[in-house]
């Protein structure tokens, strides 16, 4: 009988973003949660008899992602959301290509590899649908050099930068090759933007208000909204871009010399609370998914 690992390996990108999960084509909240019994979600992932609810909140954030069995238990749910997705069988050989924030790539790569390949051969239940897996390799890129391959040109002077839930990830290129200078992971992600906007209403209204909330408002801007969730979003996030262009500028971003391309859900924030849009030298890549598909050209590509 052919074993799964003998199987055609299928080259899978997944994003661990602490605000969502993200493959090539499916994204999802990166919220894990253990239970007993589900009583309205079907989105559950049982593993090694453990239960667990996927993408009702968000994990929180660690630096290090191997800390505890979150990101794991994620990672299964996000492959076999994409294996669906696409339509292919729950027994597969798999190749992971993954991300990890660009300053921390070198001290952490070894420590993730390890703890995305500590069961090579998993087997898990997940909306009904048993799978089982051969992870075959697990293949780690730098968050904003990986995106790289998705431009059409870095000749002339470039800067990426990739604003995530959790960190914001800066490097500049120099017709084509980026400097080893520029390169910086900042724990400056829209989550910060997120908890300073919650413990402000929290302060003015005397009760918490949904995350759901305040991130759509920061998705879709204010515009013809007065009220007091409205107000503060809006004062706390254009302080928030405002910094986040500032950091730019100290990395070395100089407005109409450099071209800036902008990843990540962060991106958002820049369009809709500040003056970036409107500069002829700036691209938004609005690709949610852009991380993942970057991660899988490079695995293509050997």
């Amino acid at each position: 009988m052919k074993e799964i690992a003998d199987y055609k390996p299928i080259i899978i990108g997944v994003d661990h973003g602490y605000g969502n999960i993200k493959t090539e084509h499916c994204v999802f909240p990166s919220g894990v949660e253990r239970t007993l019994a589900a009583l309205a979600s079907d989105h559950v992932l049982d593993y090694e008899g453990q239960k667990y609810i996927i993408g009702e909140s968000h994990v929180t954030y660690q630096g290090d992602k191997t800390g505890d069995d979150a990101f794991y238990i994620l990672t299964l749910a996000a492959i076999a959301e994409e294996l669906k997705h696409r339509g292919y069988a729950p027994d597969a050989n798999i190749i992971l290509a993954v991300g990890l924030p660009l300053a921390w790539t070198a001290a952490q790569r070894k420590g993730f590899r390890e703890y995305l390949r500590k069961n090579e051969s998993p087997e898990f239940e997940y909306m009904n649908t048993r799978y089982r897996l051969h992870i075959e390799k697990v293949k780690i890129y730098a968050q904003g050099l990986a995106e790289s391959c998705l431009l059409d040109s870095l000749d002339g002077d470039h800067m990426i930068a990739d604003i995530g839930n959790g960190t914001m990830n800066i490097v500049r290129f120099t017709d084509g090759m980026p400097l080893e200078k520029s390169i910086a992971t900042e724990k400056y992600g829209v989550g910060t933007c997120v908890k300073n906007i919650k413990d402000e209403l929290s302060r003015r209204l005397g009760r918490g208000i949904e995350e759901r909330i305040i991130d759509r408002l920061l998705r879709e801007g204010c515009p013809g909204k007065s009220d007091d969730i409205a107000a503060v979003t809006d004062k706390l996030a254009r302080e928030y871009v405002t910094e986040i262009i500032k950091k730019l500028e100290d990395y070395g971003y100089v407005e109409g010399y450099v071209k800036l391309h902008v990843f990540g859900g962060g991106g958002c924030l820049l369009k809709n609370y500040s003056e970036l849009s409107s500069q002829s030298g700036v691209e938004f890549n609005d690709d949610i998914c852009a991380n993942a598909k970057s991660y899988a050209i490079w695995a293509e590509r050997g």
